[in-house]
């Protein structure tokens, strides 16, 4: 496994994943099923957490701890402000500085201002641009599905209307550092190879994404 080995994990179970956003739970079967057993996915505001600098967050429930982890994995909520407070967290926080991350996102997120402000590419890395992040991205050959929630939709039309995003969606990967990005780039390059396999297409950045979408047309 690529990021167990670049993170200095012996086996998949090792590797500790934070995903803030609980929504049915499910997320921890499914990693669990992909050999990752030691998943953070409380049902919790996270933003209650994130909001204190202090390890323990005191509220009238119950308390908060920060998580240890070694990758913040998640498919955020897409409306409202949720992925924003999310990249601004990720990008500003001292406690996810050096931290690796895959978001699965809509691809228009790579166009909003809030993100761009935040990523800086290669040629034009400048002094300050220290918490600025140059991730990479994966875009599905075939465009992802999302299985709602249990009673999410009281109304069915169709099988598609359950399962369709009117987004489309790909992954947003940081590996915490501009040397560990480029071995997850070059390690997924060799397992794509390997395994004679190529489920995404690999973007460094987003003239790359620009020249993918051109070509797909």
């Amino acid at each position: 496994d690529i990021l167990t080995n670049i993170l200095g994990r012996e086996t998949k179970d090792e590797l500790s994943i934070y995903d803030p956003y609980y929504c049915n739970g499910s997320v921890v079967q499914h990693l669990k099923e992909l050999g990752y057993t030691n998943v953070y996915n409380k049902k919790e505001d996270c933003y209650v957490t994130w909001s204190h600098t202090t390890k323990e967050t005191s509220t009238q429930e119950h308390q908060q701890v920060y998580p240890t982890y070694d990758i913040f994995m998640t498919n955020p909520p897409y409306s409202s402000d949720h992925v924003e407070k999310m990249i601004h967290h990720l990008t500003t926080d001292e406690r996810t500085k050096g931290k690796p991350w895959c978001l699965l996102m809509p691809t228009y997120v790579h166009k909003k201002d809030y993100y761009k402000e935040r990523v800086v590419s290669k040629k034009n890395s400048q002094k300050g641009d220290e918490r600025k992040v140059q991730p990479f991205y994966l875009v599905p050959k075939r465009r992802y599905v999302y299985l709602p929630p249990p009673n999410f939709r009281e109304k069915k039309l169709s099988d598609v209307h359950r399962k369709s995003s009117p987004f489309v969606s790909m992954w947003f990967v940081w590996g915490g550092t501009k040397e560990r990005t480029e071995l997850l780039i070059k390690g997924y390059k060799e397992w794509e190879k390997k395994n004679n396999k190529c489920t995404c297409d690999l973007a460094r950045g987003k003239s790359a994404l620009r020249d993918l979408r051109r070509k797909q047309k």
